[in-house]
Parts: structure tokens; sequence; C-alpha cells
């Protein structure tokens, strides 16, 4: 079987498990008490309402098409309150970490980041992508794909180029 045969039958196998219901994070701890962080609904936590119903489940499509094909975890979360931290990069780690994004053996993560009332915006990766994501390739697609959507005040558009590009990025396979 070569690889176009592979994504067709996890996509066939996503589009008859998923329906649409949110995904959870099994590393997340249930248990756990947060007064900081809040609790995650899925890969598409929208805190912040910036997107419509059809945005977040196109978003989720999207992000559960590429983990069912690589088991890689994409998530996003739109927030409106950093709470006690002043910055973006720290919030979005410690997050990432607390809710579990990723499989724990494989720390293969990824969770994007928007406080979009503050204007800022991180892609947080797991050890496990660092060789696939590096920060110069983050900061790369920060830059020139989702702040110029950002500006013209299309959250949505940003978010989804923004995955486009992560998928691409990790899914590139050494010449």
């Amino acid at each position: 079987m070569n690889y176009k045969h592979i994504l067709l039958l996890c996509c066939v196998i996503f589009c008859f498990s998923c329906k649409n219901t949110p995904a959870t994070f099994p590393n997340f701890d249930k248990d756990a008490t947060s007064e900081i962080f809040p609790k995650p609904v899925g890969f598409v936590n929208d805190f912040d309402s910036i997107f419509s119903e059809t945005e977040r489940a196109d978003l989720l499509k999207l992000i559960k098409l590429h983990e069912a094909a690589t088991t890689n975890q994409i998530a996003v979360v739109t927030v409106n309150d950093l709470g006690t931290y002043t910055d973006i990069e720290k919030y979005s780690l410690d997050l990432a970490n607390y809710w579990g994004v990723g499989q724990k053996e494989k720390s293969n993560g990824v969770l994007i980041s928007i406080h979009a009332d503050g204007k800022k915006l991180w892609i947080q990766n797991g050890d496990g992508m660092v060789e696939k994501l590096t920060d110069a390739e983050t900061s790369y697609i920060i830059k020139s794909k989702i702040i110029p959507e950002f500006r013209r005040s299309d959250y949505y558009k940003g978010v989804y180029r923004g995955i486009e590009a992560i998928i691409r990025e990790v899914n590139k396979t050494e010449d």
C-alpha cells in the first residue's frame, strides 16, 4: 500500500468514526484543578468566541484528519485572559502540558494559542516535534500565514492557513 492509499483509508475511517464529536486529550488529568487554565473541550477550544460553529467544525475536521494519518495532535485555544501570566509563550507551554496535548511517549503535540484582544499569538510544539517543526518554522508560519489574515480580522482563515502550514512542515520527508 502506498501513502495515498493509507491516507484515503484513514480519511474513510475518520469520516465514519468521529461524527463531529470533540476529541479529548488522553493525558489530561481530569481530577486536577486549575484556577488559571480552562478545561479542554476538544482540539478546538474557542473560549474567546472568535470562530463560528461552522469554522470550529472545519478546523476540527482538518486537525482530526491529520491526527488520523500521523497520530500528531494539533490543538487551538483562544482566550480572553492570560490570568497571572505576562507572556503567551509561557502560558502556552504550561497549558499544553496541563492539557496533555500530544501523546505522552511521543510528545507530538502542537498548541496554537491566541489572545486576540492582547494581540498575542504563539505556536507551542512538543519536544517530539522540534526536529520537524522548529521555532524558526513556527515563527515563519505565524508571520507569513496567520498574522496577515488576523490583520484583516479573519481569525478563522489565519488559523486554518497556520494549521495547513504546520501539517505540511511536519509531513515533509527527507530527500
